[in-house]
């Protein structure tokens, strides 16, 4: 079987009863899908310390709420339910009563929680949440939804299960699901009603009930992400579709000779109009591991973040799978896209293209937390500043759902009334990003987990295998 790097075949997903689900459009439809207070979780061993008022300390503080790096030193972060009430310097300041501190001692640093924006919540993924967040991977983007993604979505904002915020798209849009404009408009309104916060096309899709999709969702307020349709023009793509959410998508339709002298022009083209790319470098670095050998499958199963995930999953993930069971002799092509994969990157930096950090997590061998530290070197490698990539990893999350989904949403920066998903770091991320890796806290939703319990969640994933 012989497929492209994201023409992995899936599941066309049935969608549930609409008399029990929220209604997307609309303020009101987003306020009961993403409700601001959430109830501590309660009788897990990795339950948050439970405190309606956390001081961190003289920490210092990455806002990420600018175009340029800047550092707040030595101040007093509060806390107050779910989000960050008060930024002030530590000399004077007298802190309130009944608070929970939190000692940064002048030298740690207090960051935004990270976005993986694309992931994909496998069966059983509820006991593989801990691994986001023990990685500082508060929000999520699961980009291949159906109902059990919604009821886990309401499941994490009411305190039951201890996990990121996810934002979720429905069942893939495109042939052979949808091949009329009149199948592609009842797709979009259908998954608008039900309550997901993308519509996804993740194939080939006619010309025409494209343009039904896209003019669909600006109509009833859902955004269309996803592939670019392969069998579209990019100049078609980018009149559409909001975002692309794997950027070598951009070479099958823009670059599919790998030539770098057209880079700038294409980029300019992208950010002129507004599209969104989502990085996921590392899922091509994995797929072309595996492609079309059982020696870079082992390889992958053989790491240790991969002793977390549960039995199941790793058997789904073992040979063949979608990326072993290809032509070895494509390996090389693959490289050469991965390769190419850098120019490209620097180019859209360059000319201003918002983009976003993802990697694919749940697919083979992408285990969920750690996938998107890969993401953050790989674009380090690619020559992105370590700024742009905490940028594509926090703040710009937080716009891209601010401007497409919910007006109301604050998450991505370290900032007054920002939603408190914050990480405690030992040293500026900015100037090593490898500070990411072990951070010293993670609190998620004014929650706070210490390292200790950060390594009993992990303990805990292990042991549920």
């Amino acid at each position: 079987m012989k497929l492209t790097p994201k023409d992995t075949v899936g599941l066309l997903l049935v969608v549930g009863t609409l008399s029990a689900l929220y209604v997307h459009i609309g303020p009101e439809g987003h306020a009961a899908k993403h409700p601001s207070t959430v109830p501590d979780a309660g009788g897990s061993i990795t339950t948050a310390v439970g405190s309606n008022t956390v001081a961190f300390v003289n920490v210092n503080v990455l806002p990420m709420d600018r175009d340029r790096a800047r550092v707040l030193h030595n101040q007093v972060v509060i806390v107050e339910g779910d989000f960050v009430r008060s930024i002030s310097p530590v000399e004077g300041f007298d802190l309130p009563n009944d608070v929970l501190i939190i000692k940064g001692g002048g030298t740690k640093y207090l960051v935004p929680g990270l976005t993986d924006a694309h992931v994909h919540l496998e069966e059983g993924a509820e006991q593989l949440l801990k691994l986001f967040v023990a990685k500082g991977v508060t929000t999520v983007f699961n980009l291949e939804g159906e109902q059990r993604h919604l009821d886990l979505r309401e499941r994490i904002f009411s305190g039951e299960v201890v996990g990121p915020t996810v934002y979720t798209s429905g069942p893939f849009t495109n042939e052979p699901r949808i091949g009329t404009p009149q199948e592609a408009e009842a797709a979009v309104r259908q998954q608008a009603l039900l309550g997901y916060d993308f519509v996804k096309i993740h194939g080939n899709i006619s010309a025409d009930a494209y343009r039904r999709m896209i003019d669909v969702g600006e109509e009833v307020g859902i955004p269309i992400v996803g592939h670019a349709p392969k069998n579209l023009s990019l100049s078609h793509v980018l009149g559409g579709q909001v975002s692309i959410v794997h950027a070598e998508e951009l070479i099958y339709t823009g670059f599919p000779m790998l030539e770098e002298s057209n880079l700038e022009v294409v980029a300019s083209q992208i950010a002129a109009a507004g599209m969104w790319v989502t990085t996921t470098v590392s899922t091509l670095e994995n797929n072309e591991t595996q492609w079309g050998t059982i020696d870079g499958l082992e390889e992958r199963l053989a790491s240790r973040a991969v002793s977390y995930i549960p039995q199941s999953l790793r058997d789904r993930w073992a040979a063949p799978n979608n990326y072993t069971d290809n032509y070895a002799s494509e390996r090389p092509q693959i490289g050469r896209m991965l390769d190419f994969l850098q120019p490209m990157l620097r180019a859209l930096g360059d000319a201003d293209v918002l983009m976003l950090a993802g990697t694919d997590a749940g697919k083979p061998v992408m285990v969920p937390g750690f996938a998107l530290i890969e993401e953050i070197e790989a674009l380090a490698d690619a020559g992105l500043t370590s700024f742009d990539v905490l940028t594509a990893a926090t703040s710009n999350a937080g716009r891209f759902v601010r401007e497409f989904v919910d007006a109301n949403a604050s998450f991505g920066t370290v900032t007054r009334n920002a939603r408190a998903d914050l990480i405690l770091l030992d040293g500026n991320p900015v100037v090593d990003l490898s500070q990411l890796e072990t951070p010293s806290g993670v609190m998620l939703r004014g929650k706070w987990y210490d390292r200790d319990a950060l390594d009993r969640m992990l303990a805990e994933v292990e042991l549920s295998r």
